[in-house]
């Protein structure tokens, strides 16, 4: 069952990964890369937007989910139905200003020239319309979440992730105007409202039926909702800030090459998130019971995310020149092809990263990650607008690779001040990463072949170096420590059988 639901993640996260593979070369080749840059700016937005939930999203799968282990799902729906409600004012009330905000945000912002600025205006105008779908999607897939329905949710987001990319090549042959194409992502996002309110009446089936919502205190959803809301407003500012900024100060066809090449690289981050969150509701437990454990979880974790992301930068240093080549062709590779390389060694930075997030937010301390990007922020927004002005989107890959690097850091020496028990585990990643990092980085600024092979020695060394620590965790035991606790945590979470009463209200 385990192997099943990781398999469903892992399609739910590779199927629209593929597609987008497929599409964006067409697409480039058939609307421009002036166009594509819009589009990809477009995008950055829809996405930042959807995360403005006042953190009520995953407040709501964890009370949901801590509700159906104690209470067998009793009062869910007094929960879930408010919640769902309130999504979907502020999706109204976001997208209300989004469409408000079209004419300056196309005028002042973007710099469109007039030939585009009406096509640019109505496209922000049609993802003004698609916030509120959004938004209430991702409360009715979190409510799905709760109830162990990751089958029917991955299904769902297989279809709309894969929509999002083929189907403006649905509209290409009849218009390459922005506004259909916003257009047709805008039908897939639709259906898939659809589809996950089809999907929650079944396990829910008064949830349209306010009357029969029974009283249930809300406090504890707003009041974890509130740090989470800081994480989701400054976190994404920071991811998607750096496209704007760009499109601000270089011209929109340059923005591709490092919107593209990031969007890629980011889309490897699924496989940190899918350790942190099962790291979550153990570090949860622990911490009273067990808090020596939490080292062991720190050393074992963040190893074995820094092996699978060391094997990435691999991959960049030997063949990431060649494979933007096939893909995107000999233009794209000769300007993204740098850029490829430094955000590769900031994706590293953030993959690790996950790992001491998930420990600090599963002790309890949400706020602590929140506060932290409220210092971060404005110090990385300067950083970037002063290196884009300098050295245009290779200027925005290094200050994006110095802001994951940063973080990283931060996390690694707050952690101990938290969770005393993981100052050696801390501090022995911090050095092996930051080494293997600072060496890369020498690497990347020799350049030509030279640096090239000084980035091959340094990951083929770090690579070497991290393998041998994970086969004296394994015989020490610390990997299956590890597993034999994530595994019961998995079942509980995630696996409908092992939860109490799951069989009742799953709707299966």
């Amino acid at each position: 069952m385990l192997l099943r639901n990781t398999i469903w993640n892992l399609l739910g996260e590779g199927l629209p990964m593929a597609a987008a593979l497929l599409s964006i070369p067409w697409m480039i080749a058939t609307i421009g890369l002036e166009h594509f840059g819009f589009l990809t700016l477009i995008w950055a937005l829809l996405g930042y937007l959807s995360l403005l939930d006042l953190g009520l999203v995953r407040s709501l799968v964890q009370i949901l989910a801590e509700r159906r282990s104690r209470l067998d799902g009793a009062g869910d729906i007094g929960i879930a139905g408010p919640a769902l409600g309130v999504m979907a004012v502020l999706g109204l009330v976001t997208g209300g200003v989004v469409v408000a905000a079209a004419g300056p945000l196309t005028d002042y912002v973007l710099h469109t020239p007039g030939a585009a600025a009406g096509e640019i205006r109505t496209s922000l105008m049609i993802v003004g319309l698609i916030v509120p779908v959004a938004l209430v999607s991702a409360a009715l897939r979190g409510m799905l979440e709760a109830y162990q329905q990751f089958r029917p949710v991955n299904l769902v987001r297989m279809v709309v992730g894969v929509m999002n990319y083929l189907s403006p090549l649905c509209v290409l042959p009849f218009s390459g105007s922005l506004v259909w194409i916003i257009a047709a992502i805008a039908f897939g996002r639709v259906l898939g409202l659809l589809a996950f309110g089809w999907l929650c009446l079944r396990v829910m089936p008064d949830l349209l039926s306010p009357s029969r919502y029974p009283r249930v205190p809300l406090r504890p959803l707003f009041r974890m909702g509130g740090w989470m809301m800081l994480n989701n407003l400054t976190g994404p500012v920071m991811v998607y800030g750096d496209r704007f900024i760009l499109a601000s100060l270089v011209p929109a066809a340059t923005v591709v090459f490092y919107t593209t090449t990031l969007e890629v690289l980011s889309r490897l981050l699924f496989i940190p998130g899918a350790l942190s969150a099962v790291l979550f509701p153990i570090v949860a437990g622990l911490f009273a019971r067990n808090p020596q454990a939490l080292g062991r979880i720190l050393t074992a974790g963040g190893y074995a995310i820094f092996g699978v992301f060391l094997v990435v930068q691999a991959a960049v240093v030997v063949s990431g020149g060649a494979a933007l080549e096939l893909w995107l062709g000999p233009t794209f590779a000769a300007q993204g092809g740098p850029i490829l390389a430094v955000l590769a060694l900031g994706v590293l930075f953030n993959a690790v990263a996950f790992v001491p997030h998930a420990l600090i937010q599963g002790i309890g301390r949400v706020d602590v990650t929140a506060k932290l990007q409220l210092i971060e922020l404005p110090v990385y927004l300067g950083v970037l607008w002063a290196l884009v002005a300098l050295y245009g989107p290779m200027g925005a890959a290094i200050a994006w690779s110095l802001r994951t690097g940063a973080d990283l850091l931060l996390l690694l020496l707050m952690l101990p001040t938290l969770a005393p028990n993981t100052r050696s585990a801390a501090v022995t990643i911090g050095w092996t990463v930051g080494l293997s990092g600072a060496a890369v980085a020498l690497g990347l600024a020799i350049g030509g072949e030279t640096g090239a092979a000084v980035r091959f020695f340094a990951v083929a060394g770090s690579i070497v170096t991290v393998g041998s620590r994970l086969l004296k965790l394994r015989h020490e035991d610390g990997m299956r420590w590890l597993w034999q606790r994530c595994s019961p945590v998995a079942a509980r979470y995630f696996l409908p059988s092992a939860v109490p009463g799951a069989g009742d209200h799953a709707g299966r």
